[in-house]
């Protein structure tokens, strides 16, 4: 098959699951919708009251924070596997998820000794400066450029970032500990819908400055020497896509905690349809990204009878055989 043409098979078919996906989420719960009723609903064209209800005040906000995570993370996985040269390179992997969740418990600890209550901007403000912190470490190890010590360094941050979590978790009280859990196994935590919308509009600038950037991507994508010959300044090119990998990460552990692994899928699921060319592989991570989520928030609030499971458990169900499989995979290459 014809390269052309697998693109755009593959970008159609993922667009038309990723719809099905969302009719899927919309209609299905403990009051099941018709497809008819849902769309309706969705379109507000003269929609049964209980429908609107249902699908806007229930389920839309689950469907806004499942896109907003899925292609943030998808996004930033593809940026820092381009960056590190590395396929197995994701947020979770390189411990920015972990100082994202510290900054998060840190705050949360810190509420319950000194008894003041945070706000939103508050918390997106420490889950930033310890994704930011946390990167910086992982690349400062990394000075030679060595995709190989890059995954090891994330990798051994990431475990003492969480045996750090681990120790605050155990100093509080049982309300702050069920709520830091929340966040540390992936969840949804705030589906207000005014939360959520200003989150979406950082996401959304987020995603056009990428755009922006694609041909400092493109460019990176050829290596640093081809990079340099065609005119791209790789060291501010480097530093601008990492501030919106890390940008991009905040945003999605905000919303969504500290979900895995769906950064370092759905650039290698999109990878190896439509090659390594952003242009394609970008809108493709996207995609497969939000569809993933999209589909773990239905498992998860219906799989299991009348109990809900935490997304980021259901993701890392979905996505951990393929890790595994990458693993194995990239160790018969080398």
């Amino acid at each position: 098959m014809k390269r052309s043409v697998k693109t755009i098979l593959s970008l159609s078919v993922t667009v038309l699951l990723l719809l099905a996906a969302i009719l899927w989420q919309l209609s299905t719960g403990d009051i099941h919708l018709g497809i008819g009723e849902t769309l309706r609903a969705a379109f507000n064209l003269a929609p049964d009251q209980t429908a609107w209800f249902v699908v806007w005040q229930l389920r839309m906000p689950h469907l806004l924070a499942a896109v907003i995570t899925g292609g943030a993370l998808a996004i930033s996985g593809m940026i820092l596997q381009t960056l590190t040269r590395n396929p197995l390179a994701d947020s979770s992997i390189l411990g920015i998820n972990a100082g994202a969740s510290l900054g998060a418990v840190l705050l949360i600890g810190a509420s319950s000794v000194y008894h003041f209550h945070y706000s939103d901007n508050g918390l997106a403000l420490v889950v930033l400066l310890g994704a930011l912190l946390s990167a910086l470490l992982v690349f400062f190890v990394n000075r030679q450029g060595s995709a190989t010590r890059v995954l090891l360094g994330g990798v051994a941050l990431t475990s003492v970032l969480n045996g750090i979590i681990l120790l605050i978790q155990l100093q509080l009280n049982q309300f702050d500990f069920e709520e830091a859990l929340i966040w540390l196994s992936g969840s949804f935590w705030d589906t207000d819908m005014g939360f959520l919308m200003r989150y979406f509009w950082l996401y959304l600038v987020l995603l056009v400055l990428t755009l922006f950037a694609m041909r400092l991507l493109s460019g990176l994508t050829l290596g640093q020497e081809m990079a340099l010959a065609i005119g791209v300044n790789v060291k501010s090119a480097q530093r601008l896509l990492m501030l919106l990998a890390i940008g991009l990460t905040t945003v999605a552990v905000s919303v969504g905690g500290a979900i895995s692994f769906v950064g370092l899928m759905a650039p290698n699921i999109a990878r190896r349809l439509v090659g390594a060319r952003p242009r394609f592989q970008l809108p493709l991570s996207w995609l497969l990204g939000t569809l993933i989520m999209v589909v773990a928030d239905v498992i998860a609030n219906n799989g299991f009878g009348k109990v809900t499971l935490p997304v980021g458990l259901i993701v890392a169900m979905i996505t951990m055989p393929y890790f595994i499989y990458l693993l194995f995979f990239q160790k018969r290459k080398s």
